[in-house]
């Protein structure tokens, strides 16, 4: 059973938003480009582990709980890729998808990636990050005085990561040995470790702890394409306002939705606060009036009244 599915992070929504509103010859388009095709790839990755569990056979009960986000006690934060819970015992994934030659330095614990243009470049030691997450686990099941065998994993989910010899005997390998690990556990641990009374609990607790992590991102908002953009123009064509729908001057579609997507873009980039004069801005609409009869229409929140009214997106 999913407890927590995986879903795309809120940095992740910035970034989509931000490079369909900012233009292509902007000055730090490339670089908010580059971090978008990073956090796409690291997603595409672990959606591509998350199928191979569907061909695993896993006892009942089981819990899952994907991109799990906690803060502990040191005020630091745990970000897991995906933990299993089981009566046998717990596994929690650190999942990478990146390409290259990669290389393990025990006596220096650094890990390293060759790329195909020969390029070495240091890498975090994702056993570091593995270890870590698993020692807390240890801790949080101290705390509820239960026993279990924890677990941790390193999963690559593309064929072209190529793993040296020096990682040999870590629990590191590509996405189609994660059955073949999976059946080892269990080999090895036969007997349940905590029942059903305890496990359901335990997971639910988990989950109870789970936070989104909020990354502050310096975002050009002065320079973004204002207005409702025609979905079906690729370089941010505005719409126009007819009542009672949205209207593409260059190729004539007409979308009563549109409204709706900018409001997301809106409280992604801006915020979740709207005024009239706010909405007038982001949304090109001339008229006060008539962006007045807008707002009163979409499913926002009123607050305060005449000139200080505010509309808010979203709770």
């Amino acid at each position: 059973m999913i407890l927590l599915d995986r879903q795309e992070s809120e940095q992740h929504k910035i970034l989509e938003a931000l490079i369909r509103r900012l233009p292509s010859t902007h000055t730090e388009y490339m670089n908010y480009f580059e971090k978008l095709r990073r956090i796409h790839a690291g997603f595409a990755g672990e959606q591509r582990v998350d199928a191979e569990w569907l061909e695993i056979m896993l006892p009942h009960p089981h819990y899952f709980l994907h991109n799990l986000q906690i803060l502990n006690h040191f005020g630091t934060t745990h970000q897991i890729d995906t933990v299993l819970l089981c009566p046998q015992f717990i596994l929690i994934l650190e999942i990478k998808n990146v390409t290259g030659f990669l290389d393990f330095d025990e006596s220096f614990n650094q890990f390293t990636r060759t790329t195909a243009e020969g390029d070495v470049e240091g890498m975090t030691n994702p056993f570091h990050q593995g270890m870590r997450h698993m020692e807390w686990m240890m801790v949080m099941l101290q705390q509820y005085r239960l026993e279990i065998p924890v677990h941790y994993a390193v999963v690559f989910a593309t064929k072209n990561a190529i793993l040296s010899k020096s990682l040999r005997g870590q629990p590191i390998f590509h996405v189609s040995g994660l059955r073949y690990y999976v059946r080892e556990l269990f080999q090895q641990h036969k007997e349940a470790g905590m029942d059903e009374e305890k496990l359901f609990p335990f997971a639910s607790k988990l989950l109870s702890m789970h936070r989104p992590i909020k990354r502050e991102m310096a975002l050009p908002v002065q320079d973004i394409v204002k207005g409702v953009l025609c979905d079906s123009c690729l370089n941010g064509q505005s719409m126009i306002y007819r009542y009672p729908k949205w209207y593409c001057q260059r190729c004539g579609t007409v979308d009563q939705e549109a409204i709706f997507k900018t409001l997301e873009d809106y409280r992604l980039l801006v915020g979740k606060a709207l005024t009239n004069k706010s909405f007038c801005e982001f949304f090109k609409i001339d008229s006060p009036n008539t962006a007045y009869k807008l707002l009163r229409k979409l499913p926002l929140k009123a607050e305060g009244t005449k000139s200080n009214r505010k509309y808010l997106i979203g709770n």
